[in-house]
């Protein structure tokens, strides 16, 4: 239990650094999981994530991690009206120091 507690311990500074909101947050992690399976993710599929938030809320949470330089968007090459999403190079350093931590805490013990 000590490894996971310290593991969230470092999410939350992390998230406190970035200033994440917890939907924010939520999204990141979504991208980030889609995009290291090879999926492409758009806005849309985003917004229509009612579960997380109202499609307002997930907008304006998209819009928060495009300023805050963890998310960009680039039109797709087949229908430049959809919208790709993906990580900058701020968000992989962030997910890679995430990784770090969980491998320095299985090390340890």
């Amino acid at each position: 239990m000590d490894k996971y507690l310290r593991y969230l311990a470092v999410l939350e500074k992390s998230n406190k650094k970035h200033k994440l909101s917890n939907d924010e947050r939520l999204i990141l992690d979504i991208v980030a999981t889609s995009i290291h399976n090879g999926k492409v993710v758009y806005v849309k599929d985003i917004i229509t994530l009612n579960h997380i938030a109202s499609q307002a809320t997930l907008h304006k949470a998209l819009k928060f991690l495009v300023e805050k330089k963890l998310l960009t968007y680039k039109a797709d090459k087949a229908d430049g009206r959809l919208k790709e999403v993906h990580l900058t190079k701020l968000a992989d350093k962030r997910y890679e120091e995430l990784s770090k931590v969980i491998e320095d805490v299985v090390k340890r013990y």
